[in-house]
């Protein structure tokens, strides 16, 4: 089997701390070109692929440069823009979370990606970290029953100002972290029937809590936002035979059910079995990075498709869109009351 080769673009942060170290660690690639305006990041990556040729631009990368791959961290305009060319030149595209800034990009990218038959990938790592696909294979056990509910915790404190030179700090936030939460509701709860949700907004710090009805007949319930003082995921599934299995902060599981039959306790009214990733599992594949680039390139070989690509984002993108839509009219009357009140004060103003 000939190795994928693979251009690298966007040589930051994210790229140095995971998807690097990731991509050194998968087999059957070869990471042959990598492309950053900053020209010491592209000197970091030769320190790690001594052979690999350097580019100031990814148009000039793709015209110099055979690829099979092009792997994108940077801003979400930078993956919208660097994914069409890439499309274009007929190169399959794994771009980091998010991949672009509304649902309309997203429309725009599924579209090219169907008229070139390239394979998409975005890095939702969550999905593929140990812990989730524990979850996934509970799920898939018949005593374990049909999902009915799904809860999760999504706390964070950051961002709370607008990033990526947009206007709005709820909709960075929904893509720049959020985005995982939803992802995962949909994941298990399937396509969306209902939407609701409700934003409090305090002029930087948020809370959100977004519901969600499934056309399967379940629910889930998402609370998250950066009013919180640190990081902490949990998640709850609760199914239709009352069993529930809770994952506390991507770590910890733990399986409760009714009525388990033990050796010395009998029937008992609970039993709980518990779960998590073993002392030798890499980080990488822990956390889910490794994982997915391994399941997408596979997808490349094949053509089978990427579970994570760009069509499959499209109902996380429709929650937020919602969200944001939501919390948008209901912010409508209070800026209309504002601005009636200085109205209000500069007549009086003008009048003494």
């Amino acid at each position: 089997m000939n190795p994928l080769k693979i251009g690298l673009v966007g040589i930051g942060a994210q790229t140095r701390e995971n998807i690097l170290p990731s991509l050194l660690h998968t087999p059957d690639i070869q990471i042959v070109a990598g492309c950053d305006s900053d020209p010491e990041r592209i000197d970091y990556l030769r320190r790690y692929v001594p052979g690999a040729k350097g580019y100031l631009g990814v148009e000039d990368m793709l015209g110099k440069i055979d690829l099979d791959v092009v792997v994108v961290a940077c801003p979400p305009q930078a993956h919208r823009d660097i994914a069409r060319l890439a499309m274009k030149h007929g190169v399959n595209v794994f771009v980091e979370k998010p991949p672009c800034l509304n649902i309309e990009e997203l429309h725009e990218l599924v579209a090219i990606a169907d008229g070139m038959g390239v394979t998409t990938g975005v890095g939702m790592n969550f999905r593929f970290a140990r812990p989730i696909q524990h979850l996934r294979a509970i799920r898939e056990e018949p005593d374990f029953g049909n999902i009915a509910h799904v809860q999760i915790n999504h706390y964070a404190n950051k961002p709370r100002t607008p990033l990526w030179s947009m206007d709005s700090t709820l909709r960075s936030f929904l893509l720049a972290q959020a985005i995982h939460s939803i992802d995962l509701a949909v994941v298990f709860g399937g396509r969306i029937r209902e939407l609701r949700s409700e934003v409090q907004d305090r002029n930087g710090p948020l809370i959100a809590e977004i519901n969600i009805g499934f056309e399967s007949g379940a629910t889930a319930s998402i609370l998250t936002g950066t009013m919180f003082p640190y990081f902490e995921f949990d998640m709850k599934i609760v199914s239709d035979k009352s069993s529930m299995v809770q994952l506390d902060n991507l770590w910890n599981i733990t399986l409760h059910e009714p009525g388990h039959l033990t050796r010395t306790g009998g029937a008992d009214k609970r039993w709980r079995g518990s779960w998590q990733p073993g002392p030798l599992d890499s980080g990488y594949v822990r956390s889910g990075y490794q994982v997915e680039l391994e399941h997408f390139f596979h997808a490349v070989r094949s053509g089978n498709g990427f579970e994570a690509d760009f069509n499959s984002l499209l109902p996380t993108y429709e929650v937020i869109e919602s969200v944001c839509d939501t919390a948008e009219r209901h912010a409508a009357p209070a800026e209309t009351l504002r601005a009636v009140e200085a109205a209000e004060a500069l007549v009086v103003s003008n009048a003494v």
